[in-house]
């Protein structure tokens, strides 16, 4: 017989099993509330304000740009919308590459179109206009200031136009003096106007200037080498004065009288009348003889003798020949030297000074080597001369030698006239009278040699 207690332990009744135990239904309180709070918010509602966020910001943006104040931004899932105007496509590239570099935005549709209204065209321009006749306005007292100092270098340059330049540059030629004049004026007035420009903050354009200057000095220099170096020489030519007007002179294989020196070239008249145009590079970097500068000027020539001659006696007669012919200087005095024994003859050279200022070079030489040949053949000199013997047979008589080639000598010579000879000189007058081209030389330039020589000697 089973017991009642005991059976009725396990057993439910109806009612029991259909009240739940306080664990489950703690549960079920709490349940409900966790799964609330984990909830997400619709994605929807995240984009929006997003979306939102993007515009906000964009359109912040824009707003405080002048140029970009009339686009208009629309947001949506992360593409955005421009719309509106700007002024160049410049301003519609720069609006959409902001937009597109905003984080979030997926994709951007530009629609802004470029302004083709006049007054919104003009409106920068008229604003700038604006901005920069205030600045000036503003700046009015410096601009003042500036050119006071630009006025004050203008008018030291124009003093220092009245002065020829340092003394190492003091010379007498006016188209010289007035080179240096403008160099030191331009100098002057162009440190005035960088001090102006640098006063009112210019220096910019003051760098532009000076490289655009540079570049193109440059590029001319290529393009103009020779000119330029002409022009370099014929200003250190100009300078040093190397010679002085009818200076005669030789440069290279050209031999002549100076005419001119110009600011690209040197003219000369040959000894027979000729012009020749020598540009001054040549000049400059080519060795020159002046046979000018100094007045004394030596001549030589050589005579043959015959092995047999007295060559003491010679020289005696040469010597004391030149002695006696105007035009040669006593000091320094003539000389005779034997250059050379040959087979059948005996070289002399003969040699004397002469002052070019009073006597012509060429006329004293022809006069001198013609009155030594008489004189020597006057002594009973030979001068040798390749020759043949020639023995005619005649019926009946001896050989007989050819008659002697030396014929007896005459009577004194009388001298010729080897005074100066000015006719090219004459010539190179004329051709100055008529002619207007610069000329560089010193017109006081020619007498100096002259002077110098006169005080040496006294």
């Amino acid at each position: 017989m089973l017991c009642v207690t005991c059976l009725a332990g396990p057993v439910r009744t109806a009612e029991s099993a259909q009240r739940p135990e306080p664990v489950a239904a703690s549960a079920q309180i709490f349940e409900p509330v966790a799964e609330s709070a984990q909830t997400p918010e619709p994605v929807s509602v995240q984009r929006a304000a997003r979306d939102e966020d993007i515009r906000s910001e964009l359109q912040a943006v824009f707003d405080r740009v002048p140029s970009l104040d009339r686009v208009n931004v629309q947001v949506a899932a992360g593409v955005v919308r421009l719309d509106g105007t700007v002024l160049d496509a410049e301003s519609r590239e720069k609006a959409e590459q902001l937009a597109a570099e905003l984080e979030g935005v997926v994709y951007v549709e530009n629609r802004i179109r470029e302004s083709t209204s006049l007054d919104e065209q003009l409106q920068p321009t008229w604003t700038r206009l604006q901005t920069l006749g205030y600045g000036i306005i503003a700046k009015l007292p410096l601009a003042l200031v500036a050119l006071l100092i630009v006025a004050a270098a203008g008018t030291l340059g124009r003093l220092l136009a009245r002065w020829s330049g340092p003394s190492f540059l003091d010379t007498r030629n006016p188209f010289l003096q007035n080179l240096i004049r403008r160099a030191l004026q331009a100098v002057l007035v162009l440190l005035g106007f960088v001090l102006a420009l640098d006063l009112l903050d210019a220096t910019a354009l003051v760098s532009a200037v000076i490289g655009t200057a540079g570049l193109a000095g440059l590029a001319l220099g290529f393009a103009f080498k020779d000119i330029v170096e002409n022009y370099l020489a014929g200003t250190i030519l100009a300078m040093r004065q190397p010679f002085a007007k009818n200076d005669e002179i030789q440069v290279d294989t050209f031999h002549g009288k100076v005419v001119r020196l110009t600011p690209r070239e040197t003219i000369l008249m040959t000894l027979d009348g000729n012009h020749v145009r020598l540009p001054n590079a040549l000049i400059f970097r080519s060795p020159m003889i002046n046979y000018t500068r100094n007045p004394l000027r030596k001549f030589l020539f050589t005579a043959g003798l015959g092995p047999n001659d007295d060559l003491a006696h010679a020289r005696d007669v040469g010597v004391s020949t030149l002695e006696r012919l105007t035009g040669v200087l006593r000091d320094p005095p003539p000389q005779a030297l034997v250059l050379e024994l040959a087979d059948s003859t005996v070289t002399m050279e003969f040699s004397a000074w002469t002052d070019q200022r009073e006597a012509n070079f060429l006329r004293v030489r022809s006069e001198a080597i013609r009155m030594v040949k008489i004189a020597l053949e006057s002594a009973g000199l030979t001068l040798p001369s390749p020759g043949y013997v020639v023995q005619v047979q005649r019926d009946g008589g001896a050989q007989q030698d050819a008659p002697s080639a030396l014929a007896p000598a005459g009577p004194e010579e009388q001298q010729a006239d080897v005074s100066v000879d000015r006719s090219v000189e004459k010539q190179i007058d004329a051709e100055r009278s008529v002619s207007d081209e610069a000329d560089l030389l010193d017109t006081s330039a020619a007498d100096a040699p002259s002077a110098r020589v006169r005080s040496r000697s006294g």
